[in-house]
């Protein structure tokens, strides 16, 4: 009896961190796969934490977007991984792969902490997907689709309620699957149920993921991933990251990081034919919620504020053959690449290849400067004199954070993959920060937010375009020009050289011509645009 009771106190005493383990029977890994359908982007998705690359999907199809103009799609992306990494209790632990060797797996970790046995991951392995049009046909008298009408709640798919009870699905009695955008698809997995080496614990975390495309003429090349992280350890996740590894198709780009716009991007050089008219890369559209930590994390000015939402805080390049700056593998260098360090924990330098200059400013992103000047640190200017960097792998990884999460505690996180093009480098970057911005913006304004279908689809609506103010310089006013705003409501800002608003915003609202500039003193003036998924800004000059 004694012997036993010290038994229990041992186990009572027993350090939390040991709650996750190699599971007694792990799951395979999941086999589910759908394509995510947009008006000129599909993907494939899976269910281990891959995007675009597994099962049978290798022939770099994976990510194709047809850009406009042109009659065959593009492969954009050959592989991307869904990466997370933390400490609990001051270990630290990764859910993060690259091509293999996936440590999420189908399924949810049960309220008791139990990883889910290989029958509820193999029930869970499974990509539901639903559109507004589904819901519309529905709503109109037609036959739910499989998917409508199965809605996994069970797995925290998310829910319009509409017959007043809590927590269930009744698709008959008015309540609706949650779609952000207008088609959406949906799957839970866990890292607490694969069998992992010896030497490494899981990270114990769940998450769903809300993979979904608009079919507006704005953003009809993007894809959106949202994440609902869940910490499944009854101790803090701290120093948390979340992030995204990236292989693209074609070794021809250069790589770039905006930490203005939260974007890691690739680009064609101009001298390239073939690569020098797009622009693509992932965005942070809205990084984990952060707490205090006196930074002004998402760039409006504000530190600290309520609900403040982390960035792009670190990316990385990955060059071929061995070392601290090849791809990471275990869970420590995983760990360091999400936090903007090399494989060997040292960090990034300014120029070059971002290693081994200590006497240069330290920094957590690679190749910050601007792509269209080359002005400070970028592929076509790596030593700040012109040289350019070689041909050669392109692989790279962004993460955000960090960030905490108490047990059973909850954030998300939602990136997008943003692609443009244009007849030259610069023209295909400028649209993609366009983009990168305005999709910020959208998720700022609460605009990918789910909303009930209460009738048939409208239609596409046609693409927002605004001129550059013209003249410019100018002498009275200058004006800009506005097609495609179908009763949108944009506002156009003036500001001056030092950042102050000189004219109350305007509102737009029609199609049509709208003048600034009158009554403005002689000098150099901003004017911003921004509103429902759009932000620009444009140098104005007024002269006697």
């Amino acid at each position: 009896m004694r012997f036993a009771t010290l038994l229990l106190l041992a186990l009572l005493a027993a350090p939390a961190s040991a709650q996750f383990g190699n599971p007694t029977t792990p799951c395979p890994t999941g086999t589910a796969e759908v394509r995510l359908p947009g008006v000129r982007v599909d993907a494939a998705l899976f269910t281990n934490g891959n995007l675009f690359y597994g099962n049978e999907t290798t022939s770099d199809d994976g990510y194709l977007t047809r850009f406009s103009g042109s009659a065959d799609p593009t492969p954009l992306l050959f592989a991307a991984n869904l990466w997370l990494g933390g400490t609990v209790q001051g270990d630290i632990r990764t859910a993060a792969s690259r091509y293999d060797f996936f440590k999420f797996r189908p399924g949810l970790t049960g309220p008791d902490g139990v990883p889910p046995t290989p029958e509820e991951c193999a029930a869970a392995d499974r990509i539901w997907m639903v559109s507004r049009d589904d819901v519309a046909s529905y709503l109109g008298g037609g036959i739910p689709t499989d998917d409508l009408l199965e809605w996994p709640v069970h797995l925290g798919a998310p829910v319009l309620d509409g017959d007043g009870i809590e927590g269930n699905y009744d698709l008959g009695a008015g309540d609706q699957p949650a779609i952000r955008g207008d088609v959406m698809a949906f799957w839970a997995m866990t890292d607490t149920a694969a069998e992992r080496p010896d030497s490494e614990a899981p990270l114990g975390t769940d998450v769903t993921v809300e993979a979904f495309v608009l079919q507006n003429a704005q953003f009809m090349t993007e894809t959106f991933y949202r994440l609902t992280i869940t910490n499944r350890n009854d101790v803090p996740l701290t120093e948390a990251f979340s992030g995204v590894w990236v292989d693209p198709s074609s070794y021809k780009h250069y790589l770039a990081s905006d930490t203005t716009d939260q974007a890691l991007y690739y680009y064609g050089p101009d001298e390239d034919d073939e690569t020098a008219t797009r622009a693509y890369g992932f965005v942070v559209v809205e990084g984990p919620e952060d707490a205090p930590n006196s930074r002004d994390d998402d760039g409006d000015g504000t530190v600290d504020e309520a609900d403040e939402r982390l960035g792009l805080s670190a990316s990385l390049n990955y060059y071929n053959g061995v070392g601290p700056t090849a791809d990471p593998s275990t869970s420590l260098e995983l760990y360091r690449a999400l936090s903007g360090r090399w494989l060997d924990g040292t960090p990034i330098y300014e120029y070059g290849e971002g290693y081994g200059h200590p006497t240069r400013r330290i920094t957590t992103v690679v190749y910050p400067g601007d792509p269209i000047s080359s002005a400070f640190w970028s592929m076509p200017n790596t030593d700040g004199s012109g040289s350019t960097t070689p041909e050669g792998a392109r692989r790279s990884s962004l993460g955000s954070g960090p960030f905490t999460l108490a047990p059973d505690a909850s954030t998300t996180v939602t990136f997008a993959m943003v692609a443009a093009t244009g007849p030259d480098r610069a023209a295909a970057i400028r649209p993609y920060l366009a983009k990168a911005r305005g999709l910020r913006q959208l998720a700022a304004d609460g605009l990918l937010e789910p909303s009930r279908v209460t009738s048939v689809s409208q239609p596409i609506p046609p693409a927002l375009t605004v001129t550059r103010p013209a003249p410019n310089p100018f002498t009275g006013a200058t004006a800009l020009t506005f097609t495609g705003v179908e009763g949108a409501r944009l506002t156009v800002a003036v500001y001056d050289a030092l950042g102050r608003e000189v004219r109350a915003p305007l509102a737009v609202e029609t199609d049509g011509a709208v003048e600034v500039g009158d009554g403005l003193a002689p000098g150099v003036y901003l004017v911003r645009i921004a509103g429902l998924g759009f932000e620009e800004a444009f140098p104005i000059a007024k002269v006697h």
